[in-house]
């Protein structure tokens, strides 16, 4: 069994490789699996549609395209702009001021689109032309837009919880509070990280002219800021407060998206048509890998393989936290081969039983998935936020990832802390 979970395994890598769509090589992997290695199955050709349609026709996955259509419509409500200009309007006569309102901009878009991707190129077009104007070094701007983005994973609504949740069969609300607290985490990281950097290279972070804004002025000027932050209170506050499900909630933030952009005048059916066929392209795209991923997943269940390393790590004496490092260091590797969703669904429903054996909580195993996933987006080969800021910034992709390094380091620092400190992730689910 281990030779042919080993050729498979090789096999997955070559058609990544070749440049097969990961949902078709896991399609194929699969079909194999259930073929070859699945010898007591009567018919595992048939059975293959009776697991890609259990795989995605759940309740659980409701939300999923309705929290994408809410992204796409506060990208065309403009939401980020509005973010962007109250914040760096506060912070920018303080030094890498317009840098840290990149970071917060960042925080409270993902609170509002769930989309790493988005995310990052909402805040790659807005603030990356004011943050080297400003004086910020064009690898830190790069580095700290791409890095931004990726807490559209982990703040929820989060798309990547709602895969998690699906395929660990626990609570998508429990989830998403329990990404509150580590994204607040990740963002203060961030500050900090900009911070150090301004002062072991204080030329990366030059001061500009300060700009004289009288406090009334200010004041003023930031209630539009209310609006979005209305769409987050709507949406998180009713998951928290039990009176709406994760599914209810989603179509909650879609109804206020959808206002918002008719009331900033920005909504023309052309947009609208274009968000909702984005919609239906992004959702098409998760649910293809979750359905391919499941056959996977059914040939290593068949298989015992869950079983295996449990009882591998049991045999071994190993400290759970060596275990949960050997975890972390292999989702870095496959964070750089694979995409997020890829990841997640090929490997949760493999490692959990273990991670559970070993008395993790499974919400708390939610965030740290996550946060492999935050990583996995900016590290290269395959860090979708690094070809995206690269994209929308016109940057050279070397000059995204170099500045994308350090954030990587302060994440990995993050994931080492809740792991210490699992209660940063329980502590809010367990009060609900």
């Amino acid at each position: 069994m281990e030779l042919s979970l080993v050729l498979m395994l090789i096999l997955l890598l070559l058609l990544l490789f070749s440049g097969l769509r990961v949902a078709f090589a896991l399609g194929i992997i699969g079909l194999l699996g259930l073929v070859l290695l699945c010898q007591g199955l009567q018919s595992p050709e048939g059975l293959l549609g009776t697991l890609v349609w259990s795989a995605v026709n759940k309740f659980t996955l409701t939300p999923l395209p309705l929290f994408v259509l809410m992204g796409e419509l506060l990208v065309v409500g403009k939401m980020g702009e509005t973010l962007y200009g109250t914040l760096s309007m506060w912070l920018q006569n303080t030094r890498g001021g317009v840098c840290h309102a990149t970071t917060i901009s960042c925080a409270i878009f993902a609170a509002m689109s769930g989309s790493s991707i988005a995310t990052s190129a909402t805040l790659g077009r807005i603030a990356a032309p004011e943050m080297i104007k400003q004086g910020i070094s064009r690898r830190l701007t790069y580095g700290a837009i791409a890095a931004g983005g990726t807490l559209g994973i982990r703040i929820p609504p989060s798309v990547t919880m709602i895969i998690y949740g699906n395929l660990a069969a626990v609570s998508i609300g429990h989830c998403f509070i329990a990404g509150v607290i580590p994204g607040i985490l990740a963002t203060l990281s961030f500050i900090l990280l900009v911070a150090i950097w301004g002062r072991i290279l204080p030329n990366e972070i030059r001061m500009a002219s300060p700009v004289k804004i009288r406090l009334r002025d200010k004041l003023v000027r930031s209630i539009k800021i209310l609006s979005p932050m209305g769409v987050i209170a709507a949406v998180l506050g009713g998951i928290y407060l039990g009176v709406t499900t994760p599914t209810e909630a989603a179509a909650v933030g879609a109804l206020c998206a959808l206002i918002l952009s008719i009331a900033q005048r920005e909504l023309t059916l052309a947009k609208l048509w274009k968000a909702a066929l984005s919609t239906v392209q992004v959702t098409s795209f998760i649910l293809l890998i979750v359905a391919s991923a499941s056959v996977v997943s059914f040939v290593m269940q068949y298989l015992r393989v869950p079983e295996a390393i449990t009882e591998y790590v049991i045999e071994s004496h190993l400290s759970k936290y060596v275990v949960i490092t050997a975890f972390v260091a292999l989702y870095f590797i496959l964070g750089m081969l694979i995409d997020p969703i890829s990841m997640m669904v090929m490997t949760v429903p493999t490692l959990l039983p273990t991670v559970i054996h070993m008395g993790f909580d499974p919400i708390w195993f939610a965030v740290v998935v996550t946060m492999m996933c935050e990583i996995g987006n900016i590290t290269p080969p395959v860090g979708m936020n690094l070809y995206v800021v690269q994209g929308v910034c016109n940057a050279s992709l070397g000059e995204v990832a170099q500045g994308s390094a350090p954030f990587v380091l302060a994440l990995l620092i993050d994931v080492a802390i809740i792991t210490a400190f699992p209660i940063i992730a329980t502590w809010l689910p367990s009060i609900m």
